[in-house]
């Protein structure tokens, strides 16, 4: 049998402290006060046993665990169960046999969803018959007789006395039949309320878990939409560059075409040559370009203007051309 599915963010791992203990105490008749004291690795072992029994020799469950090393020797048990049983839950030891709260609460957690996926159901078990063979489950059983005894409540004799000033005592009766037959009305008036659904809570160290993702996610993405702009930035200065100097290219084209075209007798080489580092070492914001004569002509920020808007009229005529059917 493989291992249902149980993801990090079922339902199972939102289980709180107070009712995983409350499960492992009723269903194994167990008397755990924390989540650490799970982390022996025997609760495990118990409880696959009750879901898969034969696979986990509870004799060898050592239920007194002290040190590392017999913690591991429990877990052992449990793997070789779920290897048997084909469970493909991998079972961190190092981190459990350390008793922190926060990985044995998980495991916890994904063990009772596993019981609740699996469908166990057990009358005829005997939890602590089950576990009296493993080595310190004497002790166990006695301290939890202990602990039930002092929890038993004493009989109701229908009358106290207390105690006053003065040496005297005063007696309280049992309630009469009107007080016991308002109860019995309002027991029934409760019994007929609809029942609430209690939806799963989230505990405080998962809700600190949540903010702490949150938080770092708003900072990995403040981190990338920074870089982002940087990109966006850097690739506009790269483009702007690369367009300056391609109108270098084509002024110096120009120049040279039009001394092609020219009588060589009339032509001056010098000129040209003096023209051509003109081009080269002008700045943007000194806009030269190269007349139809060959002269140098320094353009005004008003003449740039007037002919940029021409080229958008000329490119903005040519594509309604582009657009119109014959």
């Amino acid at each position: 049998m493989s291992d249902p599915v149980v993801g990090m963010m079922d339902q199972a791992y939102f289980t709180g402290r107070r009712e995983l203990l409350d499960f492992f105490n009723d269903l194994l008749k167990l008397n755990l006060t924390k989540i650490e004291e799970t982390a022996s690795g025997a609760v495990a072992c118990q409880l696959t046993d009750y879901i898969y029994p034969g696979t986990i020799p509870m004799s060898r469950v050592n239920w007194d665990a002290r040190s590392d090393y017999e913690f591991v020797q429990n877990y052992k048990l449990l793997q070789a169960a779920f290897k048997k049983k084909k469970i493909q839950r991998y079972v961190d030891v190092e981190k459990l046999i350390k008793a922190k709260y926060q990985d044995n609460l998980e495991f916890c957690q994904w063990l009772k969803a596993f019981f609740d996926q699996s469908g166990a159901f057990r009358e005829d078990y005997d939890p602590v018959e089950a576990r009296s063979k493993g080595k310190g489950a004497a002790k166990l059983a006695q301290a939890r007789s202990k602990n039930a005894s002092r929890a038993k409540p004493k009989p109701f004799t229908g009358a106290t006395k207390t105690r006053t000033g003065a040496g005297r005592s005063t007696s309280t009766t049992a309630p009469s039949s009107g007080t016991n037959r308002s109860r019995r009305e309002n027991n029934s008036l409760a019994a007929n309320r609809p029942i609430r659904e209690n939806k799963p809570k989230l505990s405080d160290d998962h809700l600190t878990d949540a903010v702490l993702a949150d938080a770092q996610l708003m900072k990995k993405n403040a981190e990338q939409e920074a870089k982002i702009q940087v990109l966006e930035q850097n690739m506009l200065e790269i483009e702007t560059e690369r367009d300056f100097y391609f109108e270098k290219l084509r002024d110096v084209e120009i120049l040279l075409q039009i001394y092609k075209e020219a009588d060589p007798e009339s032509s001056d080489p010098e000129a040209m040559v003096e023209k051509v580092f003109k081009i080269l070492y002008a700045t943007a914001e000194e806009q030269i370009t190269v007349g139809d004569d060959g002269e140098i002509v320094t353009k005004s920020a008003e003449d740039s203007l007037l002919a940029d808007l021409a080229e958008d009229e000329l490119k903005g005529e040519l594509n309604m051309d582009d657009l119109r059917v014959d």
